[in-house]
This record gives structure tokens, C-alpha cells and sequence, in this order.
């Protein structure tokens, strides 16, 4: 199992989420990965999907491909935590991150 830690860039909010708890990534414009899993605060299916959204100008696809080939990839030996931070390698692209419970 691999973990995303996803973390704003004033480092104070942080939310990590099992790899396998993703349900869906959408790029929905140039700038914007919306990543999407099983609500937090209220697991029922009444409940919509929590929501981290990342905002990376003009990048959004480069970003969104990078979580997917972690989140599917093999490595033996290596990390299986990915800190996914504003503004921090390898993740440079990203201005924001922002998380949103389900309604």
C-alpha cells in the first residue's frame, strides 16, 4: 500500500490518504487536479466525496500523471509515502492545496 501526503504550503494543513482510498483524478482545466476519495468525516454513500484540490499552473496533466504512475508503480525497496506539497520537488508545479469535506 502506498500513502499521498497532502500538504498546503504553509505546512499546516496536512491529510494522508491511502492510495487505494482514491477513487477518482480529474483534470478539469490547465491549472486544476481535483483527487477524489471516500469521505473522512462521514463514510456513507449519502455523503459525497471528500475532495484535495491542487492547483498547478499550466501543469495540471504533468501533475496528475506523476500521482497516477506512484499510485499504480512498483517499488521494491523504495519510498511508499509521496508528499505531495505546494511549491516543493517533485511537486514544483503546484501553488495549492486545498481540502474539501463532502457534503
Amino acid at each position: 500500500m502506498r500513502m499521498l501526503h497532502f500538504v498546503d504550503a504553509a505546512t499546516t494543513d496536512e491529510t494522508f490518504i491511502s492510495s487505494d482510498k482514491i477513487s477518482a483524478m480529474q483534470v478539469t482545466d490547465a491549472n486544476t487536479v481535483k483527487v477524489y476519495f471516500k469521505s473522512l468525516q462521514d463514510p456513507t454513500e449519502a455523503t459525497a466525496d471528500d475532495l484535495i484540490t491542487l492547483t498547478a499552473t499550466a501543469k495540471s496533466e504533468v501533475v496528475a500523471l506523476r500521482l497516477a504512475e506512484f499510485m499504480v508503480g512498483t517499488n521494491i525497496g523504495g519510498p511508499s509515502v509521496l508528499t505531495v506539497k505546494a511549491s516543493t520537488a517533485p511537486f514544483t508545479e503546484i501553488g495549492t492545496v486545498a481540502y474539501t469535506v463532502g457534503a
